[in-house]
């Protein structure tokens, strides 16, 4: 029987993040990869409930805040339900971090993105970015908070040398997480790994 997957990327990135994982996922798995639009018009069209939904980086919180109960089961690749630190959550991010970013923006979008997708290990973008929609993910990386909604059965996999996401809050928000070798960006420098992750997280079918 066929099981369903949605794959949400991160910030300064696009579908084409999860390109190494998706032919390894199996003719059993129906894939629908989302686009939050950081270079082009978004696609956020998925089914209305999959059985998994697997987030990267930002798009773990934009799941949790943007589309709360439309999977069977969360995973996390390299990502978080909030990312900037709190009273209740003091070993995440700074918000300084991204409010520095979020100054620089306006005069300097491409320089922005290709600061953050050199520290995640990135080449520069290829494609014309949208400032408007790399404000919004910004916002949403400062402001955002999906911890309410995380559901407890949650899965993660996260790299031990991951320079975006510690592995001290990577652990605070999932205790249970599996660290591999890596930084932010398992699905392109490890995608059979990421694969067999998010195949073991798919529920089984009731």
């Amino acid at each position: 029987m066929t099981r369903t997957v949605a794959l949400v990327h991160g910030w300064g990135f696009d579908a084409s993040l999860w390109d190494g994982v998706r032919p390894l996922l199996g003719d059993d798995v129906a894939v629908t990869a989302l686009d939050l639009g950081f270079f082009g018009r978004p696609r956020l069209e998925m089914p209305p409930v999959v059985d998994l939904a697997v987030g990267h980086s930002l798009g773990v919180l934009w799941l949790l805040t943007e589309a709360p109960g439309r999977w069977r089961r969360l995973a996390a690749v390299n990502g978080f339900p909030r990312f900037t630190a709190a009273a209740d959550f003091p070993h995440a991010t700074p918000a300084r971090v991204v409010e520095r970013m979020q100054s620089r923006l306006a005069t300097q979008p491409r320089e922005v993105l290709d600061a953050f997708r050199a520290r995640c290990g990135a080449g520069p973008a290829v494609a014309e970015p949208d400032p408007a929609r790399l404000a919004w993910g910004l916002d949403l990386l400062r402001s955002g908070d999906g911890r309410s909604a995380l559901p407890a059965d949650t899965a993660a996999l996260a790299g031990a040398d991951d320079p975006i996401v510690s592995t001290v809050m990577t652990q605070a928000a999932f205790p249970l997480a599996s660290l591999r070798p890596g930084g932010h960006l398992l699905p392109i420098t490890d995608p059979a790994a990421v694969a067999a992750f998010i195949r073991e997280a798919l529920p089984d079918h009731e």
